[in-house]
């Protein structure tokens, strides 16, 4: 349907390329209004076939009905297009193919033909369109600004760039070059150009293949996001398309390192069988269905959760050698001497290394990732209040602290203020801020903790953790006596649909009269912290949730949902002590980044950073 100068750009260009052009030119006045010029160096078209060209229902692109539902390999079969054209316009057709001394031209003038004679071309195509729409006012009405109208040509070239980096593109308007490739091949090339160097620099590459299926291209870190989809790209078989469901597929790969509302950028290309594929379902073929999308959904979530979750491990393990410093690592139990040969040069002195990310593991989250390591996963902080106990630091003794059901698993003696000299890497301290914030620094770095979002993560992965076969045992706590919830109309339809991810989590639940949730066991990581309020509220998050999506899925869900909800408050005030058990934890935990709903649980400040801050 032609509607706009930006449906003309899409389908000459499309032309273009399926006549195997390799540097296409558009040039416009006015928005399109005036001129639109495109032209290329394709195969063209022979003179005694251009009149064909502008007729209703007429292409060179397909031989048969198996070329439009089985085996379309073109970027369309155009049956209207250029007689669509051609009705609304002043048009002119010149061409030449390579076997051809002379080419053609054809002119037609509001769907009427005006002239087809022989002409002294170059080998390619050119058409001109001038005064579009200027037999129907109604539509040239409802254009918008020349502004306008020419960015949204420009993004529309800035996909097939993209898609056709070997392709040489220029836009120019008003005499103005608004878009220029090299046509080199390099779609990193083209990317750094859409993005910035900042952001280009620091792409992820994509790469995976499930045959006959794959997923290329690139993603920014989450560090580097948008509040709009702008800067995502899509392709099917180099198509540019748009598809809620690879959206969602992106969205849910990042969910757990960017929060709502945020998208990361980058370019998402699939390598489909055609067969596979309906791309006749929108009149511009801006949109396309598949024969099988739960598969498709799954093939570019696990493409993207691999390339993020290798790019967050690593950032993982440079934030976390540094932090580890912070809390006096040679005053745990079981720290490595600082004569250890064996240890790295890069830890701190008799520190002993936390498990972190090794080179190309994926997240432990990813439905691909290998298993957690055996045993049982840290115990959870207990945060109920509870009167003020001495401290290290007004004491200068050791330290009991309870991160479990009253069971100490750490002692260490917590740096007092008053000791000579600082330490060789971390300054040592823990402050809180505003009773939501941790407070750390080394001599070359700060850091600023949530405390809400990284008692989440620990919640969340200690939940998680329980899937593992080998960790089942143990893991619930019987309650004295049953928790009885009177539930909220349509709730107990909710218990009946996340039922099993209920059970899988450790909980032992049923409907009870009322209807009401007779709770009997609680997960050990929520002992204490399972009450009327927490439940309604996970509920509500719930109620939001699509009930019919994999048990997988509904888990984790459920697991975040929970962990939210019981992790400790912002201004809520932590002792010293659970300061450093804070931080602690929150380094053992296989990805400690984010909260499980996208929220930074720590942000660091570098010399660097804190030198442009202070504007120097």
């Amino acid at each position: 349907m032609i509607d706009r100068p930006l449906s003309v750009v899409k389908e000459l260009i499309e032309n273009s390329l399926d006549a195997g052009a390799s540097q296409i030119e558009i040039s416009l006045a006015d928005g399109g209004r005036r001129l639109i010029r495109v032209s290329d160096n394709g195969a063209g078209i022979p003179f005694d076939e251009l009149p064909l060209a502008v007729k209703p229902h007429c292409t060179s692109k397909i031989r048969g009905l198996d070329d439009i539902y089985y085996s379309l390999t073109t970027l369309g079969f155009r049956g209207e297009a250029l007689s669509s054209i051609a009705a609304v316009s002043h048009l002119t057709l010149t061409s030449r193919t390579a076997a051809e001394e002379l080419g053609g031209r054809l002119e037609v003038s509001g769907g009427a033909l005006v002239r087809h004679e022989r002409d002294n071309l170059q080998p390619g195509t050119e058409l001109e369109v001038r005064d579009l729409f200027f037999n129907t006012p109604a539509r040239l009405k409802f254009l918008k600004s020349r502004q306008s109208e020419t960015s949204q040509i420009s993004t529309l070239l800035s996909s097939y760039a993209l898609a056709y980096p070997e392709v040489r593109w220029s836009l120019v308007s008003q005499d103005r070059t608004v878009l220029s490739t090299t046509g080199d091949g390099d779609l990193y090339g083209v990317l750094l150009d859409l993005l910035g160097s900042e952001v280009g620099e620091k792409l992820v590459p994509v790469d995976f293949e499930f045959p006959p299926q794959a997923v290329s291209g690139y993603i920014s870190p989450p560090q580097y996001h948008r509040h709009n989809r702008q800067r995502q790209w899509y392709f099917i078989n180099r198509r540019p398309v748009g598809n809620k469901l690879l959206y969602k597929a992106v969205d849910d790969a990042v969910r757990e390192f960017l929060s709502a509302g945020k998208f990361p950028l980058g370019a998402f290309f699939l390598e489909l069988p055609p067969e596979e594929i309906d791309v006749n379902v929108h009149p511009m073929k801006r949109e396309v269905s598949f024969a099988q999308p739960q598969g498709i959904y799954s093939l570019l979530r696990t493409a993207v959760s691999r390339a993020v979750g290798q790019t967050a491990a690593a950032r993982q393990r440079q934030l976390t050698r540094g932090l580890a410093a912070v809390i006096a690592p040679a005053k745990f139990p079981g720290a490595a001497p600082a004569d250890d040969p064996g240890s790295d040069p890069d830890t701190p002195p008799g520190f002993q290394a936390l498990p972190l990310y090794e080179e190309g593991q994926a997240l432990p989250l990813d439905p691909a990732a290998p298993p957690a390591p055996a045993g049982p996963p840290p115990a959870p902080i207990d945060f109920r209040p509870r009167p003020p106990a001495p401290t290290a630091a007004s004491t200068g003794q050791p330290v009991s602290v309870s991160l479990g059901i009253g069971q100490p698993v750490s002692q260490y003696t917590a740096p007092h203020p008053s000791e000579s000299g600082p330490p060789e890497v971390g300054i040592g301290m823990v402050s809180q801020i505003g009773d939501s914030f941790l407070l750390a620094a080394t001599n070359h770095e700060v850091y600023l903790i949530d405390q809400h979002a990284a008692h989440e993560r620990i919640l969340f992965e200690g939940l998680y953790a329980r899937l593992q076969a080998e960790q089942r045992g143990g893991m619930r706590q019987r309650l004295l006596f049953p928790l009885i919830i009177e539930l909220l109309p349509g709730q107990a339809e909710l218990v009946q649909a996340f039922g099993p991810a209920l059970t899988a989590l450790g909980f032992a639940c049923e409907l009870g009269a009322g209807p009401s949730l007779v709770v009997r066991e609680v997960p050990l990581l929520l002992a204490g912290r399972v009450t009327v309020e927490l439940v309604h509220g996970v509920f509500s998050e719930l109620a939001e949730q699509d009930t019919s999506t994999l048990l997988a899925d509904q888990i984790k869900e459920l697991a975040a949902s929970l962990a939210c909800r019981a992790a400790i408050k912002a201004g809520e005030r932590l002792p010293p002590d659970e300061c450093y058990a804070l931080v602690q934890q929150l380094l053992s935990r296989r990805s400690s980044l984010s909260c499980p709903h996208g929220r930074p649980t720590l942000i660091r400040l570098g010399v660097e950073e804190l030198r442009r801050m202070f504007l120097r």
